[in-house]
């Protein structure tokens, strides 16, 4: 969990606005069409794509009995075969994401067995979908715009492919997690969602300020 966020149980409902997801930058980024090349430096607004957290006991029992595999340590994290990111947040936490632009279909399929499923103790769900922004940052000066928004130590050969950090970014507590995605260098970046567009400031700011030609853009989810 982000510090400083809210705390998801069973009695979470009215706590978060679930319209936040669909409006947070509602008109401010043009809809990208597509996936970015290995080349392209990109700062994509994915918050509209699919995620689906767990937290507190039987969590990882649950997951078990999905047949899915976990990251072994916290703070690491794994992509499955059907493209579903997995990262271990805690003990007992996991987000999994579907993948950026993704229709979300395999993520949904995992939620309902989750809540069909009849195990005493399964975790509860965190609300990620609608308590997190997320956004990826991408390509061959991805590394240099990350040195900008944190002062933790996110290069390359600090953060490896499959490592998670649970920091501060863009002056936020945020889980930033490497995925070298679209054949590039890439990080995925999830923080309250209520603090998206100030999020979004920075990185506008801060990504021209690189003048690598960050292309910023919104990338929703294929139908």
């Amino acid at each position: 969990m982000l510090p400083g966020s809210h705390s998801a149980s069973a009695g979470h409902a009215g706590h978060i606005d679930a319209s936040l997801r669909h409006h947070a930058l509602a008109q401010r980024l043009a809809r990208r069409e597509g996936l970015p090349g290995a080349h392209e430096n990109v700062v994509l607004d994915c918050t509209q794509t699919e995620r689906f957290g767990l937290r507190g006991p039987g969590t990882m029992d649950w997951l078990g009995e999905a047949g899915l595999s976990v990251p072994q340590a916290v703070n690491t994290a794994l992509t499955l075969p059907c493209g579903t990111s997995v990262l271990r947040l805690g003990q007992q936490e996991v987000l999994l994401a579907a993948p950026p632009g993704g229709s979300g279909t395999r993520l949904r399929a995992l939620r309902k067995a989750w809540r069909d499923s009849g195990l005493a103790a399964k975790g509860y769900d965190a609300y990620r979908d609608e308590g997190w922004a997320w956004f990826v940052i991408s390509g061959p000066t991805a590394p240099v715009l990350m040195r900008r928004i944190s002062m933790a130590d996110l290069r390359p050969e600090s953060l490896k492919p499959g490592d998670l950090s649970q920091t501060r970014a863009l002056h936020l507590d945020a889980v930033v997690a490497r995925f070298d995605r679209f054949s590039a260098i890439a990080y995925d970046i999830f923080f309250d969602i209520a603090s998206a567009a100030f999020a979004l400031d920075v990185l506008t700011e801060t990504a021209a300020g690189t003048n690598a030609g960050f292309q910023l853009a919104a990338l929703y989810a294929t139908e």
